[in-house]
């Protein structure tokens, strides 16, 4: 036969009572440990709500770069259509009035675009895929932008594809190496 061992909890504190049965200490240490775990209990709470938001913006953003490739579709056939009113054609009214509700769809997400052509190369909110020899502006000025960028609430949702401004190697030093 096996014999079970008598395990008894590690000694703990007897509840105060009411009538003045605990001391007051064992009162305030009960007390203490109350609010710990209650501020724990708390921060756990406010953690996870957090971590929840970020899941779901992470989860949003993935579909609205799907949805920004859309989008650069309706701009490209809004730039190539006729400049002149009189020639837009049901057509093409239709088409611009559908990028500007889908516009306004990104905004309300926090979708806005990232301003480039005119700006210094930054690396974080810009991908370089061309160079031009320039002297008409400073070297690593955004000369043009090939596909839009976008941040979503102040982070970049998509890096915007530009050409960079550079300068030209001088010859003197090119006889040199």
């Amino acid at each position: 036969m096996v014999e079970k061992k008598n395990q008894e909890p590690a000694e703990q504190p007897e509840p105060a009572t009411a009538e003045g049965g605990g001391s007051s200490e064992e009162m305030e240490v009960l007390r203490n440990q109350i609010l710990r775990l209650q501020a724990d209990f708390e921060n756990a709470r406010k953690r996870w709500r957090k971590e929840q938001a970020e899941l779901q913006e992470r989860a949003s953003a993935d579909i609205l770069r799907e949805l920004l490739e859309i989008y650069d579709d309706f701009q490209r056939a809004v730039a190539a259509a006729p400049n002149g009113k009189e020639s837009k054609s049901v057509f093409q009214q239709g088409v611009e009035m559908i990028a500007k509700r889908l516009e306004g769809f990104l905004k309300s997400y926090g979708i806005v675009p990232i301003d480039a052509v005119g700006k210094l190369f930054d690396p974080t909110l810009h991908e370089a895929v061309s160079h031009e020899v320039t002297d008409s502006v400073p070297e690593s000025t955004v000369l043009d932008e090939l596909r839009r960028g976008y941040l979503m609430n102040g982070r970049v949702l998509r890096t915007a594809v530009v050409k960079v401004a550079s300068r030209a190697v001088d010859q003197d030093l090119k006889k040199e190496v």
